[in-house]
């Protein structure tokens, strides 16, 4: 009896250990695959199991026809390089991620864009709107430009809004308006404002400061003209409000920036 119950323990180990054997030969068979396919195989998986109320998130007939509707034709190339296509594959997303939420009211499906003046010295007016990020590297939105010549803005938020990018004048006096990013991860009371000036085609950041939402004192938006004043030729002073304390005062100071 002791050999019987033996051997039929003998038998159920041999037989669990085959089968593992077969479904790790399935799934390196499987993993083999996925791997031997080539970027522009998966994309074409994406294509074919997305839903209809879907899209790749670097569809640029997409963005221009049915997101900016002729307003702007955007050239993403810059932004899509062959290396970057082979290690970031783009995402499958709703098409109502397109459009994002203004500050105070609902979503209403029509692209807003907000204009800002001259920014590049080309006499023409630019103006701002919103993207989702193009791939899966890019963690958040980007700010684009109604000007090709003009490079986006990245940001690792998916809370950006037109209404956060500002016009501060042509403090440099070269011909653009210099602009600040309001930033914010919709939750904290503790919000950034970036500085940014074009620079040979770039964005160069010349100021980060600290903007304590519920200061009770300035609002965000309503009252951002009176938060920065430009003193001279590349020369600007921004008001930095930190924190507010125990007894109602708010910490804040002007810093200057020399451009």
């Amino acid at each position: 009896m002791r050999n019987i119950i033996f051997l039929i323990i003998l038998l159920g180990l041999f037989a669990c250990t085959n089968k593992k054997e077969k479904n790790n030969g399935k799934m390196a068979i499987k993993a083999n695959f996925q791997k031997a396919l080539s970027c522009e195989d998966k994309i074409e998986n994406f294509k074919i199991n997305k839903s209809e109320d879907s899209v790749l998130s670097n569809d640029i007939q997409y963005i221009n026809d049915s997101v900016l509707k002729g307003k702007f034709k955007l050239d993403i190339s810059r932004y899509e390089s062959k290396d970057i296509q082979k290690k970031c594959l783009p995402n499958i997303i709703k098409k109502d991620l397109f459009y994002e939420y203004p500050v105070e009211g609902d979503i209403n499906f029509i692209k807003d864009f907000k204009n800002l003046g001259d920014l590049d010295g080309d006499k023409k007016n630019d103006s701002v709107f919103i993207l989702p990020g193009l791939n899966w590297c890019e963690e958040g939105q980007s700010y684009y430009f109604t000007n090709n010549k003009i490079p986006r803005i990245q940001t690792e938020s998916n809370c950006c809004h037109t209404e956060s990018i500002f016009s501060i004048g042509d403090i440099d006096e070269n011909g653009g308006n210099e602009i600040a990013e309001y930033n914010s991860s919709c939750t904290s009371n503790f919000k950034a404002i970036r500085i940014w000036t074009l620079k040979n085609s770039q964005w160069k950041s010349v100021g980060v400061f600290t903007f304590y939402y519920n200061n009770g004192k300035y609002k965000a938006f309503e009252d951002f003209h009176k938060l920065y004043k430009k003193i001279s030729k590349n020369k600007f002073q921004f008001l930095e409000i930190s924190d507010r304390k125990g007894d109602g005062s708010l910490i804040m100071k002007w810093h200057t920036i020399q451009m």
